[in-house]
């Protein structure tokens, strides 16, 4: 779905929904490139390519059984990488798929050369000028960190763990947003996103955390001012009551997360791709305080089932 500044919906961008998932837009903004089930009779799911227009067809980039999943673009727009399982024994490697524009849009241009070989699982890459960063999972001991390949192919690792995954550079290549779990003051659990920021104070408080709700998917503006992120709010069994986008400016003296919410009512949602362009700052600033308008939305989703199971009740006599 394509939305604006204010979260309102403008246009679906596929003529045909599937599974699509992880959009990433081409660095000049012409093209999405997802991960989709679109013609796969598993579980799996293969690399497409759509025209960042509403109501596009997709073209697919990768053929096979294989799991190919994460894609982002490089900076140049000349090659995707993305995680996969094409290199047999289950396990998740990056790979680096060169692309060609020619008069019918991208397409392969040769076969995904491997980036990565780690015993273990590596997924989620971002990119920033010369930087390749991504989660790593280990199974024994089982531990998930945020790492990065240099440019020699040495891989190191940026992040303790042992659960940290999601990362995302900002387009600097200096600022890192990553997920990871927080103990509350409650002694509870969620998780948060937070950032490795080298210019912050010593003490400086940055990222995306919200008290009881889980925050996930962080994503960068193409100028690096604003920070958006998926805030999942559960029940006491854990279930997801409703996920919402939200996004703060980084710049501000005093940062105010806020909901990207659709003025005809909050929905769910999960992630967001941007495209690279200066975002409407006004627009943004607007935006309703997350809290705030979190505390409506789940308001009103109560009176809906309530109102639900009145009818059904009901229905039943």
């Amino acid at each position: 779905m394509i939305v604006d500044e204010r979260g309102d919906r403008r246009a679906p961008l596929l003529v045909e929904p599937a599974a699509d998932e992880h959009p990433a837009f081409s660095p000049d903004g012409r093209w999405l490139v997802v991960a989709s089930r679109r013609d796969r009779r598993d579980e799996g799911t293969s690399l497409w390519v759509v025209p960042a227009v509403a109501e596009a067809s997709p073209v697919r980039l990768t053929d096979g059984p294989a799991r190919d999943l994460d894609p982002v673009w490089t900076p140049d727009g000349r090659a995707i990488v993305f995680a996969s399982d094409r290199g047999g024994g289950g396990d998740l490697d990056l790979y680096r798929l060169p692309i060609a524009v020619d008069a019918g849009g991208p397409r392969a241009a040769g076969p995904p050369e491997p980036l990565t070989d780690d015993p273990g699982h590596e997924l989620a890459p971002s990119l920033a000028g010369d930087r390749l960063v991504f989660q790593l999972i280990s199974v024994d001991p089982a531990r998930s960190v945020i790492a990065e390949r240099l440019a020699d192919g040495h891989i190191v690792a940026l992040t303790d763990g042992p659960t940290d995954g999601s990362p995302a550079l900002a387009p600097d290549g200096r600022r890192l947003a990553y997920v990871t779990p927080r103990v509350r003051a409650d002694g509870g659990r969620d998780l948060d996103v937070v950032v490795l920021d080298p210019d912050a104070t010593a003490g400086e408080a940055t990222g995306l955390a919200i008290e009881a709700t889980d925050e996930g998917a962080p994503a960068w503006s193409v100028d690096g001012r604003w920070l958006f992120a998926t805030s999942i709010v559960r029940d006491t069994e854990g279930a997801p009551v409703l996920s919402s986008v939200i996004h703060v400016d980084s710049r501000a003296r005093a940062p105010r997360v806020r909901m990207l919410r659709d003025r005809v009512g909050a929905i769910p949602r999960l992630g967001v791709a941007l495209a690279p362009t200066v975002l409407d700052a006004a627009a943004l600033a607007g935006n309703p305080d997350y809290l705030t308008a979190l505390a409506e939305a789940v308001a009103a989703l109560a009176a809906e089932r309530a109102e639900a199971e009145r009818a059904r009740a009901t229905g039943d006599r």
